[in-house]
Order: structure tokens, then sequence, then C-alpha cells
């Protein structure tokens, strides 16, 4: 039921963020949306205990979603212990709800209790919406990396944001 659930979410709310940007190949989009979001491969990633999603609801609707995935590294980022945002998405129609942000705070929860020192991601370089989100959340641009979505070739800005140890934990 939750990969049913996060693939119809996955399907929705990533096909919506860059269906918009004419830079956006549609083809290739449409591809990446069918191929990675399918119930098999949700599910799959549920059972893997290096990742794990947070669904926002919103009167008992599920609006939003974040995945997290340890054991994860990358050129550009200079932490000693990061996760990784994998990614962080809402419905079109709640933006301006606090929806993400709700998401944030407790991505930053996650990790800090998994004694994460840091979290990183990678963000579209065409996404500005998404970049300045970002900033207000203390995350900094440390890297770019090309990608491939479908036969298209994009560059991702790689962002970081360091985390300040929990009280109670020593610092090495």
């Amino acid at each position: 039921a939750d990969a049913e659930l996060l693939s119809q979410l996955g399907k929705e709310t990533f096909h919506d963020a860059f269906s918009v940007y004419p830079q956006m190949p549609a083809t290739d989009l449409a591809t990446y949306v069918n191929e990675e979001f399918t119930v098999a491969k949700l599910a799959a990633q549920l059972a893997d205990e290096t990742s794990f999603f947070l669904v926002a609801e919103l009167a008992g609707e599920a609006v939003g979603y974040a995945k997290m995935e340890v054991n994860q590294g990358m050129p550009g980022v200079r932490l000693q212990n990061p996760i990784k945002l994998r990614r962080l998405y809402c419905k079109q129609r709640v933006l301006g709800y606090g929806v993400g942000a709700r998401l944030m705070e407790r991505c930053v929860v996650e990790a800090t209790q998994r004694q994460h020192d840091g979290i990183y991601l990678t963000v579209w370089e065409h996404n500005h919406q998404a970049q300045d989100f970002y900033k207000k959340w203390s995350y900094q641009p440390c890297a770019e990396i090309d990608i491939s979505l479908g036969k298209a070739r994009l560059r991702d800005l790689v962002m970081q944001k360091n985390l300040a140890p929990s009280p109670g934990l020593k610092s090495a």
C-alpha cells in the first residue's frame, strides 16, 4: 500500500514540478517518470535499509513526501557523515501551505537524530524556486554535476547544509 501511494505521489509531483520548464524535454520526462516511479521500484526502496521516506498529509490526504538516503557521498560535499535528501516534492496545489517546510524540518530532525553532520542534495540548475527554498534552509552550493534524464543531458547543483551536533553528542 505504501509503495502504491508513493508511486502515484511521485509520478504526479515529479511530473508537475518539471513539466512547466521549456528546457525539460517532455518525452524524456514522461519516460523517466514512468520508469522511476513504478510500484515495484518503490517497494524495493521501502525495503532498503539505507533509505527512508517521510509523507506529509493535509486533511488526511498525502500531499508531499521526502526521501533520504544514508551511506551516500558525492564529489564536492565536505561532510564527514552526510545523508542525502534524494527527493522533496509536494503537490502543486499545496505550494505555499508550508508542506515543504514541514518536510524539511522533519528531514533535519531525522538527520540530527541519526547523527549525521549534514545533509546534501542535488537540484536542477533551472529550478530556481527550489534553489531559493533550499537557500532559506541554509543549503549552500558546493559543486555541479551532469546527469541524465532519459536521453536529455542536464546539470544539477549540489548543495549542502551543515548540522550542529545534537546536545549530548561529543564532537570529534
